[in-house]
């Protein structure tokens, strides 16, 4: 008899730690979907230093590299950033790859703090492809909550950006 108390406990006991688990996990979403939001645009050019990490990992058909990077942003976002990034060459001109993550630190539109920047990217034969995000929940600062995409604009040797992102109203 004892055993089978002993066993009703446990499962009572999963069954609360059950409930607890999903009250919680519905709980959050519902208080971030109260917060408002604020839909915004920034734009500006930036200034970008590479310095390659070691030596290229040269094989049949691809070039394997890691980079360091350091960036200023101007406009409205005016900021440093630091980041490493990882790179895939081919033997076809103009076909390559990279993934980089990169620490973006000062302000955006008057805003301070931080976030960190997810970046992808393909060219296939001279047509790039590119997705670069903000990493959930890695704003600091008046920046918290910060989401959104960036894209990079390279023309006639001149870097600049396009940000589209939310952030929680100011209070």
């Amino acid at each position: 008899m004892l055993a089978g108390v002993h066993s009703l406990m446990k499962t009572w006991a999963w069954i609360f730690a059950l409930i607890l688990l999903l009250t919680t996990c519905v709980a959050i979403p519902s208080v971030a979907q109260k917060e408002k939001t604020v839909a915004d645009h920034a734009a500006g050019a930036f200034d970008v230093k590479v310095d390659a990490q070691g030596d290229a990992d040269k094989a049949a058909g691809s070039t394997l590299a890691r980079y360091s990077l350091d960036k200023q942003y101007h406009g409205d976002l005016e900021a440093t950033a630091k980041g490493t990034m990882l790179t895939a060459g081919t033997d076809v001109k103009g076909s390559a790859g990279y993934v980089a993550i990169e620490r973006v630190t000062g302000t955006l539109k008057g805003r301070s703090g931080s976030f960190v920047l997810q970046h992808s990217g393909t060219l296939t034969r001279g047509e790039p492809q590119q997705s670069i995000t903000v990493v959930p929940d890695s704003g600091t600062g008046q920046l918290v909550g910060i989401a959104g995409k960036l894209t990079v604009i390279i023309a006639a040797g001149k870097h600049s950006y396009e940000f589209d992102y939310t952030l929680p109203a100011a209070q």
